[in-house]
């Protein structure tokens, strides 16, 4: 079935996603709906719901001001990895942030993991460690005595990557035992280093040792922590083998940070990063003689959903992708916990459409409203939510129902008008129109005999203008019709009341299109006349430089009168 055919049965369908036991609930399937207003979709439980089929629950607890300050990336309910304290610890086991108490519970918990390991695994494994940090040349032999005993010595290798005790070198040694002997149970804990360890080194040596892991079945629970990374990790190493593991494990998310530190020598790491990205491209085409421009079309084919797995994904990942998504929620509700999730969700790949698609249905205003914000920043990624996002167009809440606008015009920019406009048909409320119109001038094709209409209609709203500019700057317009646009933006980024800033941003975009040298001197104006940082500026000082803008688009367009 085409898109277009699949858009136009759309108001038929009641859910969006495979139609299968594992996603809807016996008691989902039997509860009758809440009453809604005619015209409204439908909402219902559906995050408990896949939770409870899932076998996993909501997160609780709350960031500590420690995490917050470390800006750690951690969640609530993870676990900060001990570091000495010298005002609490007497033994080095207590961390900043946590009490002596907790250090111990701690302490004893690892102690007890050891207690129930194999003696003979643990005093191979101690031995093989001291014998590499010892002396490097012993590295080889030692790897194979793990490979040789990898069924067995697993359980302990994972119980050594755990122990907080650890020094970076011990727990580097064990990290390359464990890419050795790839593992399930020793990827989490690799994992774990990577979300919280305090020395980069180890994060980095974490990271890379969880490549080999990716085939195994049940690897991609560590995506959503190694995503997390590329939002926090400030050490070049960490972040290009956070960045490597993910391409393994299939998401391609990182292959725009390898390249941007590839191509700024300044970093340290660049060549390992050209490296590794080079890898990679050549794994996903399949062939060994490769190119920057075949790096540049796989990240395109990447953000376009046409690379990495459509297919659904195995309930541990989902587990983890619903608890994201529960944390979206307005039961707990966090702004730093919000940020991480949206950050994560928007990053995976397309099979994650489907998952997202459904809790556009959630009685969570607060789940559904972010949740369209991730499909938006999925873009063409996003496409499998198409139906569920046309239908989100009804949300009871205008808030959602715009954001679904503007997000069908990401996900779908080439057949999105269809639905938009015959939701506009529908007279709308003022808000979802505003978002309507602006997500319209994003199609691939924007429909601009209507957003000038619109924007020239009488007593038009400034919003509503403004969403109509955004399509018009877009659309091949007359160079007449084209200055009304730029003129009116000019005008209205001068003015005390409406959107000043709007109008600004827009007409910065426009700026920055502007070609020849002409151009690029009016690009460099503009600059200048920017807010500069650590200024804050009064009110008259914003509508003075916002004047210098206004002007300068002005002179712009004198410049280029043929008359």
């Amino acid at each position: 079935m085409s898109l277009r055919a699949a858009l136009a049965l759309s108001p038929l369908l009641w859910a969006c996603g495979p139609a299968e036991p594992s996603r809807d609930t016996a008691a989902a399937n039997t509860a009758e709906p809440a009453p809604q207003a005619a015209g409204i979709r439908p909402t219902r439980n559906v995050l408990d719901e896949t939770l409870k089929a899932l076998g996993v629950s909501r997160r609780e607890g709350v960031l500590s001001a420690r995490e917050l300050r470390e800006n750690r990336g951690l969640m609530p309910g993870e676990a900060l990895v001990a570091e000495p304290d010298p005002a609490t610890a007497t033994d080095g086991t207590a961390a900043a942030g946590t009490t002596a108490a907790d250090a111990t519970a701690e302490e004893l918990e690892g102690k007890a993991r050891e207690a129930a390991l194999d003696p003979e695994m643990v005093e191979l494994r101690d031995g093989l460690v001291g014998m590499v940090l010892g002396d490097a040349r012993y590295l080889e032999t030692a790897l194979q005595d793990v490979a040789a005993s990898s069924t067995e010595l697993t359980a302990a290798l994972t119980a050594g990557l755990r122990d907080t005790a650890r020094s970076a070198e011990e727990l580097k040694v064990l990290a390359q035992f464990a890419r050795s002997a790839p593992s399930l149970t020793s990827s989490g804990a690799l994992a774990d280093l990577t979300l919280s360890h305090d020395d980069p080194g180890v994060r980095a040596f974490a990271a890379w040792a969880l490549i080999p892991a990716a085939p195994l079945a049940g690897s991609g629970a560590v995506i959503p922590v190694l995503l997390r990374r590329l939002k926090y990790e400030k050490d070049t190493q960490a972040l290009i083998w956070a960045a490597r593991a993910l391409a393994a494990h299939g998401n391609l998310a990182g292959l725009a940070t390898l390249s941007a530190i590839a191509r700024d020598v300044s970093f340290e790491g660049a060549a390992i990063a050209n490296q590794q990205l080079y890898e990679v491209v050549r794994i996903e085409v399949a062939r060994e003689e490769v190119s920057a421009e075949d790096a540049d079309a796989l990240m395109r084919e990447w953000s376009v959903g046409a690379k990495g797995r459509t297919a659904l994904a195995p309930d541990d990942l989902r587990g983890l992708v619903w608890q994201l998504i529960s944390d979206l929620s307005g039961e707990h509700f966090q702004l730093r916990g919000v940020d991480d999730a949206r950050y994560i969700l928007s990053r995976l790949g397309p099979w994650a459409a489907g998952e997202l698609g459904l809790a556009l249905e959630d009685e969570d205003d607060y789940v559904r409203l972010h949740v369209t914000q991730v499909l938006e920043r999925m873009g063409p990624r996003g496409s499998g939510s198409t139906a569920s996002l046309v239908l989100a167009l009804h949300d009871r809440s205008d808030a959602v129902a715009g954001a679904a606008a503007e997000a069908l015009a990401s996900v779908a920019p080439a057949a999105c008008l269809p639905p938009l406009l015959q939701r506009l048909g529908e007279a709308p409320p003022h808000e979802v129109r505003v978002a309507i119109i602006r997500a319209a001038g994003r199609a691939t094709a924007p429909p601009s005999a209507l957003l000038l209409e619109t924007f020239r209609a009488p007593k038009a709203p400034t919003d509503l203008r403004l969403a109509a500019a955004t399509g018009l700057l877009r659309a091949e317009l007359p160079d007449a019709e084209q200055a009304e646009v730029l003129v009116w933006l000019a005008d209205a980024m001068t003015r005390r009341f409406g959107d000043p800033a709007g109008a600004e941003a827009l007409l910065g975009e426009w700026v920055a299109s502007l070609e020849g040298e002409r151009g690029a001197a009016s690009r460099a104006a503009w600059v200048a006349l920017g807010p500069q940082q650590a200024i804050i500026h009064t009110a008259e000082q914003a509508a003075t430089r916002r004047g210098g803008r206004a002007d300068l688009v002005r002179a712009q367009l004198q410049a280029t009168d043929p008359d």
